[in-house]
Order: structure tokens, then sequence, then C-alpha cells
């Protein structure tokens, strides 16, 4: 099966200490899709940290995902290791400083389970995104 990739690159006018904990809190993290979820295990060294694991979604339709890198403003990787009709997934997000501004490359990577549902997945993250990354990151970028 295919490989779907996708892929964020963005510049947010906040201090990279500020976007990385922001993308590092799992519930606020998920509502860039408009998504709610909450943490079932903490991590090693800090709750949402290397081996912490959120679950998004209620009842038969949610899934789990596990922090399998955390490096503090630089680097989160994550991967989906229970439920979900995808496998081999794998969410990278690198954080680079930018003049007091924090670069983002976000990339999601996963092949379907099913035969010929990795666009139409990959279509539905692209949409949750455009409808509330944006709103999201404006308050980011104002403090909130």
């Amino acid at each position: 099966m295919s490989q779907q990739q996708i892929r964020q690159h963005l510049r947010i006018r906040a201090p990279i200490e500020r976007v990385f904990a922001f993308f590092a809190d799992h519930e606020r993290f998920v509502t860039l899709f408009g998504a709610r979820c909450r943490r079932i295990v903490d991590g090693q060294d800090e709750p949402n940290g290397l081996g912490s694991v959120r679950r998004i979604g209620r009842g038969p339709l949610s899934f789990e995902e596990t922090i399998v890198t955390f490096e503090k403003n630089r680097r989160i990787e994550y991967a989906i290791t229970r439920g979900s009709p995808i496998r081999n997934h794998r969410g990278t997000i690198d954080f680079r400083d930018d003049r007091g501004a924090t670069v983002i490359d976000y990339v999601i990577r996963f092949e379907p389970k099913i035969p010929l549902t990795g666009s139409l997945i990959a279509r539905g993250l692209k949409l949750a995104w455009r409808l509330h990354a944006p709103k999201v990151l404006a308050r980011l970028e104002d403090g909130a």
C-alpha cells in the first residue's frame, strides 16, 4: 500500500519556548485539528514527554498516540500505537528559532490499512487543519 505524507511548513511569530510548549501539550496540540484528547499515560521525565500516551476521540473510533521522541524546543515525534484505520504512522514536528519567531516543519506519514483509503484520510486531515489550525495558531501568536 502506498505511503501518504502531509506536510505543514510554517512560521509562527512567537518564541520557540512558547510554541514548543503548545505543541507538547496534548490537549492543546489536538485543537489544531479540531479534536479533543486526554493523556492516559504520563511521560518519563514530564507528563507530556517521552513515552506519554494520549487518547484521541471516544468509544470505538478513538485511537492512541505515543510520544516516541521528545527533544525540548527541537523535535517531537509520535506514533499511533492503538486503534485507527492506518499503520506505520509517524508524526514529526521540528522546531527552529528564526529571529524570535519559530519555524515549524510538521510531517505526518502513514499507510492505510484498507486499500484506496489513504488519500481520503489525508484529505480529511488537511481539511481539519485548514478549518482549525489558523485560528489556534493566531491565538498562539497573540500570546494566548
